[in-house]
């Protein structure tokens, strides 16, 4: 596999006329391939009138790239753009080729349910234009227009389906191609839903291509980040991975004012987009949001503070959380207040503290709820640990009105925070600690990131590729277990 390194920072030029940004990425990780019908494919669409930039036409000829034996030289291939550069639109043709021409499966899947709309209406206008496109217009079969249920099927055989993704969308169907367009919102369970429908591809031969561009730091997405990282670190052996971006671990590394480099990661400037567009945009958006969305950068070449070490935590999962014992809450409210995470410790005696995240809330419709549910659960409880400015004193207020003596109620200080952060990742460490692996749990722990707190060093769990506050809810509660002198059952309660 051959690696294609990022291109060292030019000076600031004068630019000719007509530039055109970069056609070829600035890194990639790419195989060798015996043939490819990318050329085919693009003067099929250029007699229906399509114009493709040159980065497009090789992006679809690696996507039809073939091997020795006629199959895909590549089974998944990732490419990430910065924003409106036409991400999609190879992939849109591809997906027109493999139906119309090789008779193919192909599910078409996206965060958004206007970015489904938008890719089958599109399509349908290739496919239903009997004027314009009187080829594929021939082949058509029928297409299904029932909102949730898009369809395009063709008379031999090939289709292409329509998705908006939830965790369990696409299970029970059976595709050749799968194509993930915003990726970078594309989650572990997502993919455990999607990535069977291709084990029973009539062809055997099954591919998957993700979109998307790099994630920001309250994203939630966890496979294209890892695809990202696996392709820089070489361990990418089959995987191929095109990126035009920014290459620096650091926005202080990246010279953002650089119009060369505004160019080599935007293939579409010239095209669709303006260097005054970019222009205003480098003036107006803060530096590191101008260099992820406009320059492709990944944050730390696609990692980040990582709080919790993934393995180490599977490795806590357990199939038999403990029944009862000395139970202990807690609530955190994220740093705007829109939210609020419940988490759960319990600890039989001689057993391992077991952390579970019972829910998030939206605020503040949620404070009366929040306060039944803690005060239900009073008398079997050693204690309620609360935190987050918005809403914790109100919450303390709901609860020693539903007669909770303040005993109970445990406000911790910001060092009280730091200790938590620290308990719960070392426990994790020492794999001494369980939890019942919850899908959304995992995705917050393997995603949550360290944040500063105070100026003295101290650090407590915060926000990286997902949300942290569900996750510090779960290590508050496992040091409010691990404090409080108080058991009111004897250590026989049960949540």
């Amino acid at each position: 596999m051959s690696l294609n390194s990022c291109g060292s920072k030019r000076s600031r030029n004068v630019r000719p006329d007509n530039r055109h940004g970069g056609q070829r990425p600035t890194f990639e990780a790419v195989g060798g391939y015996a043939k490819t019908d990318g050329a085919k494919a693009v003067e099929l669409f250029t007699d229906e009138g399509v114009s493709f930039f040159p980065s497009q036409e090789y992006e679809l000829s690696l996507m039809l790239a073939r091997d020795d034996s006629g199959g895909f030289a590549a089974k998944t291939i990732a490419i990430s753009k910065p924003r409106q550069n036409g991400k999609s639109f190879a992939a849109r043709y591809y997906a027109a080729w493999m139906a119309a021409v090789e008779g193919k499966a192909v599910l078409y899947s996206a965060h958004q349910g206007s970015t489904v709309r938008k890719m089958f209406k599109a399509l349908c206008e290739l496919f239903g234009n009997r004027y314009q496109h009187r080829d594929f217009y021939d082949v058509t079969k029928d297409i299904y227009r029932a909102a949730g249920y898009e369809g395009i099927y063709l008379l031999n055989g090939g289709m292409i389906e329509f998705a908006t993704r939830t965790n369990s969308g696409g299970r029970g169907g059976t595709y050749d191609i799968v194509i993930i367009d915003e990726a970078q919102e594309f989650t572990d369970e997502q993919q455990e839903a999607l990535k069977p429908t291709l084990s029973a591809s009539d062809s055997g031969d099954p591919q998957m291509i993700y979109i998307g561009t790099p994630p920001g730091p309250k994203c939630a997405g966890t496979v294209f980040r890892e695809l990202h990282t696996r392709a820089h670190s070489s361990q990418g052996e089959t995987a191929w991975w095109l990126e035009w971006a920014a290459c620096a671990g650091s926005i202080s590394d990246i010279d953002i004012a650089d119009v060369d480099m505004w160019y080599a990661t935007n293939p579409a400037m010239g095209y669709r987009i303006t260097e005054a567009v970019v222009r205003d945009e480098y003036e107006t958006m803060s530096a590191d949001g101008f260099a992820r969305e406009r320059l492709g950068w990944w944050a730390t070449g696609g990692s980040f503070n990582a709080a919790i070490n993934a393995s180490d935590w599977d490795a806590c999962a357990t199939e038999t959380p403990p029944q009862g014992g000395k139970v202990s809450f807690a609530v955190k409210f994220d740093i705007d207040g829109k939210n609020a995470a419940i988490a759960v410790c319990a600890k039989e005696p001689d057993g391992l503290p077991h952390v579970e995240l019972i829910e998030c809330r939206m605020m503040p419709e949620s404070l009366a709820y929040i306060a039944d549910f803690l005060a239900e659960r009073a008398d079997t409880s050693a204690c309620f640990v609360i935190d987050g400015k918005a809403y914790a004193g109100a919450l303390c207020n709901e609860l020693t009105g539903k007669g909770m003596t303040k005993k109970m109620i445990v406000l911790p200080s910001p060092q009280d925070v730091c200790t938590a952060a620290q308990m719960l990742i070392t426990k994790v460490t020492d794999h001494s600690i369980t939890h019942y692996s919850q899908p959304d749990l995992n995705e917050y722990a393997k995603g949550c990131s360290k944040r500063v707190i105070g100026s003295s060093g101290g650090w407590g769990i915060g926000d990286g590729t997902t949300p942290g506050y569900p996750v510090e809810a779960a290590s508050l509660a496992l040091w409010g277990n691990e404090t409080t002198k108080r058991d009111p059952n004897g250590g026989i309660s049960v949540w």
